[in-house]
């Protein structure tokens, strides 16, 4: 087992029943984190169709999903039908409310009992053609998937966002299914110090950390679950909202200009905190809160391993008192082209860490070679006995920034429980990859539009119009041919249905 002792943070949490309490370090905390004990965010509902199935993934399994009209919860099986393997995802919903297989006919309810094979002889058994089925529930707008088989019980809380509850908030869901692992997604989204670089928004500097304001962080029991404190827990990070590196830049260079805008920007918030909460496995929460505890926006995170090297990343912008919000479609323009200015960074990254995390692991056994990262941490940090003890990222990366406190306990977490994330190293190749071109890489129409109604509906109604301006040119160009006027209503309408094909280009690149 990892040795996380190294940055530990003792943490203690009451039991219910009683007047005993225990504590857990960090270390504890991760050494017995449970990804099958966890709900995970598969999709947003207004992305879903309804009474029909769709494929979802989590850890390199599918599962058919269904939205049900009815009100019933949401059905979900295993994506292969018994019989003979093919995809339940490809079936039906039939009358009596049971997915059936497009293949042969047989049809299971949502507990997985298979209660229909046509081919049955009368008199038959079905007793031992059921499927695999898990509990899944719509809960703030997600259809949400807990892994265990379904009956296990008790299941945990789903985790909810209280602001999004509320009704003087307003958002917009996104999604994107990113070639990104799980762990590399999860380091990035609570690493702010990158926004200055990769994404060039001083915004970002409001959440570092300096000498002069030190990144607190924490790790806690969920209040609504502290009876099992190593399933439930959040690790948070707190700092002054206060710009940091980019003023200090700005009094290095010597601007006046610059520094009077961020003492002035500063001096409008000084009240505030700023603070990244990690509830693992899924969800990401940062804001800048006030004294009282209260935020007028938060941008919430919610990751779904897919599978070894590839995230379902969800998120939403939850704004108090924004005037009106913006169409879905709109908003997904921005957002991809951010996701594009650090994406491809994480893909050349991806090689090294996974790879390194497979011999990390072939290097835990007794018969294998030493470990390879003795080199690694040569930076005078620890002595050699230590270093083999340290954690992957702390001997694989080099910490330097005073805002990275919390990515050094993340990190820890991710070091202990991912190796026992299901289905990690069932096909180790893909630990190995390469890194993927820059457009398979940022291939947003894979990614994102074939995912997402809102902008697929957009791109095929533009596509239409492209095709119309085509066909209205060629009509201007045959009416100019034949003496008639080159200025003609037609002739506009097609360089405005021109520019709209233009558009339906953009948004599917």
């Amino acid at each position: 087992m990892l040795l996380l002792a190294a940055g530990a943070l003792a943490v203690s949490a009451g039991l219910t029943g009683g007047t005993h309490a225990r504590t857990l370090t960090s270390a504890q905390r991760y050494a017995a984190f449970d990804w099958m004990a966890h709900w995970y965010p598969m999709a947003w509902t207004r992305d879903l169709p309804v009474d029909r199935p769709t494929r979802v993934t989590l850890f390199d399994d599918d599962y058919a999903v269904v939205l049900r009209s009815d009100g019933q919860p949401p059905l979900a099986l295993r994506d292969a039908c018994p019989h003979r393997l093919a995809a339940l995802s490809e079936g039906r919903l039939t009358e009596q409310g049971f997915l059936q297989c497009a293949y042969h006919g047989w049809a299971f309810d949502d507990s997985g009992a298979c209660k229909a094979i046509p081919q049955l002889p009368a008199g038959g058994s079905l007793a031992s053609a059921c499927t695999r089925a898990a509990t899944a529930v719509v809960s703030q707008g997600i259809l949400w998937l807990h892994p265990a088989p379904r009956g296990t019980a008790p299941l945990p809380e789903v985790p909810r966002v209280p602001e999004m509850d509320d009704d003087r908030y307003k958002w917009s869901p996104a999604v994107r299914d990113l070639p990104i692992d799980y762990s590399l997604l999860v380091e990035n989204i609570l690493d702010p110090d990158h926004g200055l670089f990769a994404h060039q928004l001083p915004a970002f500097d409001l959440y570092s950390a300096s000498p002069d304001a030190p990144q607190r962080v924490t790790v806690r029991a969920v209040e609504d679950e502290a009876e099992d404190e190593a399933a439930a827990f959040a690790i948070e990070s707190r700092v002054a909202a206060w710009a940091k590196l980019t003023r200090r830049q700005a009094e290095s260079a010597g601007s006046t200009a610059v520094r009077t805008a961020y003492a002035a920007a500063s001096a409008d918030t000084p009240q505030l905190e700023a603070s990244s909460t990690f509830r693992p496995p899924a969800v990401i929460v940062s804001c800048r809160r006030d004294g009282a505890g209260a935020s007028s926006f938060l941008t919430c995170f919610f990751l779904s391993p897919t599978g070894v090297g590839r995230t379902r990343f969800m998120a939403a912008g939850v704004g108090r008192g924004l005037p009106v919000a913006l169409p879905r479609w709109l908003q997904h323009v921005g957002l991809n082209n951010f996701l594009d200015q650090d994406t491809f960074l994480l893909a050349t990254q991806q090689p090294h860490v996974l790879r390194a995390e497979l011999e990390r692991r072939h290097s835990s056994s007794s018969t294998a070679p030493s470990s390879p990262f003795s080199a690694a941490a040569e930076d005078g940090t620890a002595p050699p006995a230590a270093r083999e003890q340290l954690s992957l990222r702390r001997a694989l990366y080099k910490y330097r920034s005073p805002t990275e406190k919390m990515l050094l306990e993340v990190g820890d977490f991710l070091d202990a429980a991912t190796p026992r994330m299901p289905n990690r190293y069932r096909s180790p190749e893909l630990l190995t990859a390469a890194c993927p071109p820059r457009h398979v890489v940022l291939d947003r129409a894979a990614q994102h539009t074939r995912v997402c109604p809102d902008s697929s509906s957009l791109v095929a109604r533009l596509r239409m119009a492209r095709n119309a301006a085509w066909a209205l040119a060629l009509a201007v160009v045959g009416r100019a041919s034949a003496g008639g006027p080159l200025l003609s209503r037609g002739a506009v309408s097609a360089v405005l249905l021109a520019a709209a094909g233009g558009v339906a280009h953009a948004l599917r690149r």
